[in-house]
């Protein structure tokens, strides 16, 4: 069981590899050599995990959405509606380096999906989850008063994905825009829900 272990431990380590490289040098700077390097591998050894350039960005796609996923499902426990809200949408946005890279993994994997299939389709899932997931939210926040009963949650849902995408984006991008500004951005059209 352990062998089992070591290998997702090292297919992780791998994708982090990338998202280092990526961080450094964009993705020009991800080549199968590069990574084997930055990981600490032969090329042969990598290429054992991961057959072919796109196996590996896809896992690196996958990885960055699920550690995404683990960390807003993680303020679940939040008592208060608009408080759990505001902390699962805000790990969308680049508020501290953790986040800031996400952002920046996801944007760099996703400008590179239209190259790699797999990667295009997980990004395509990803949308889809992430639209479900804004759905989901916001009939929690009208179940407890806080979307007025006249909003459609599918167009309010879609809002939302474009508002906090545009956010995001704008505050990794700078001046004028923050992090900070981008999360009162959010925080300010959730309010604009209420009824």
């Amino acid at each position: 069981m352990p062998k089992v272990l070591d290998h997702d431990q090292r297919r992780q380590e791998i994708a982090e590899a990338v998202w280092r490289l990526i961080m450094r040098d964009g993705m020009s700077g991800v080549s199968v050599r590069d990574v084997a390097a930055e990981a600490n591998l032969s090329t042969g050894s990598l290429r054992h995990m991961f057959a072919t350039k796109t196996d590996l960005l896809a896992y690196s796609m996958q990885l960055v959405h699920a550690r995404l996923g683990i960390r807003v499902r993680a303020h679940v426990a939040i008592a208060d509606p608009r408080e759990r809200a505001l902390a699962m949408l805000s790990e969308v946005l680049p508020l501290d380096e953790v986040r800031r890279t996400q952002l920046i993994v996801i944007l760099s994997l996703t400008t590179e999906a239209p190259s790699h299939p797999a990667v295009q389709e997980l990004t395509r899932q990803a949308q889809r989850e992430t639209r479900q997931a804004y759905v989901g939210l916001l009939e929690y926040l009208s179940r407890k008063g806080l979307v007025a009963p006249h909003l459609d949650i599918e167009l309010e849902a879609v809002r939302l994905h474009a508002l906090v995408d545009g956010a995001a984006l704008h505050s990794l991008l700078g001046e004028p825009d923050t992090p900070d500004s981008a999360l009162k951005v959010v925080t300010d059209h959730l309010d604009s829900l209420a009824p």
